[in-house]
């Protein structure tokens, strides 16, 4: 019980430590679409727009944007794939990375820091509780099946890997959730009666590949808030409909305390 307290100590740590890092998730301070009309956007140098394909910045050395330490004077070009991210341009302090979610290309904004970072003090959890590490069976679909999902953004759906179904029991009602895979390995998106008051609208808990038996452990100690928690420039995907626990999980992170963006 003591080691495994303490590996959940450690992943707490880990977790708040990625969470309060420079341009993390609790600096992010602009989202922009971008689409074929070169825009500028407010406080923000240059002309962003996009062929579907390649996302083009327009710039003169003036802008004093840059990519990779050098003056962007004319066209710079990018790309990216489908729910990935990569760094992009600087502004001063400001990294603009690329994203692209639903096939749509879009820029978003990380700060070094910023208030909400400077004021971050941990997220809120429950008590670790040993009776919240469950196994369950995981039933594989076949390879290459995904599944459309709403996401924090009311304008964008996106596809993800549907990587099967984890089974288990909880006070004696069988629970049945589609696992996904959002490019860090397996993980179950889900809500359940604690949302809104408790806990927030929805969580995530990743998980490790089966075993031989095909078995895998939930820790719902590890349960987390998805990104869109800490800021409204977050695309989390919501969870695939009826991914919804029956009972109440009072585990992992509870309802976080709200910046504005």
């Amino acid at each position: 019980m003591t080691e495994a307290i303490e590996q959940w100590q450690e992943f707490r740590r880990t977790r708040e430590a990625e969470l309060a890092q420079p341009r993390g998730w609790l600096t992010l301070s602009g989202f922009e679409w971008l689409s074929e009309t070169p825009t500028e956007f407010d406080g923000l140098p240059g002309r962003w727009s996009t062929d579907g394909t390649d996302a083009f910045l327009d710039a003169t050395a003036t802008d004093g944007l840059t990519e990779n330490g050098e003056i962007v004077d004319g066209r710079s070009v990018r790309t990216v794939a489908e729910t990935s991210r990569v760094p992009w341009i600087e502004h001063g302090d400001t990294e603009i990375e690329l994203l692209r979610r639903g096939g749509r290309l879009a820029i978003r904004m990380r700060n070094e820091t910023s208030a909400h970072r400077e004021a971050f003090a941990g997220v809120p959890t429950f008590d670790y509780d040993p009776d919240w590490v469950v196994t369950a069976r995981f039933e594989p679909y076949p390879a290459g099946r995904k599944v459309d999902v709403a996401t924090h953004k009311p304008e964008l759906r996106q596809q993800l890997p549907a990587m099967g179904e984890v089974v288990f029991t909880l006070d004696g009602e069988e629970q049945r959730l589609i696992a996904t895979n959002i490019k860090t390995g397996l993980s179950i998106e889900f809500h359940d009666p604690t949302n809104g008051t408790e806990t927030e609208a929805w969580r995530q808990l990743k998980f490790d590949d089966p075993d031989a038996d095909g078995n895998v452990t939930l820790d719902f100690n590890r349960t987390i808030n998805m990104w869109f928690v800490f800021t409204d420039h977050a695309t989390c995907p919501r969870p695939v409909d009826g991914n919804t626990i029956t009972v109440p999980v009072r585990a992992g992170e509870k309802k976080a305390h709200r910046f504005e963006s």
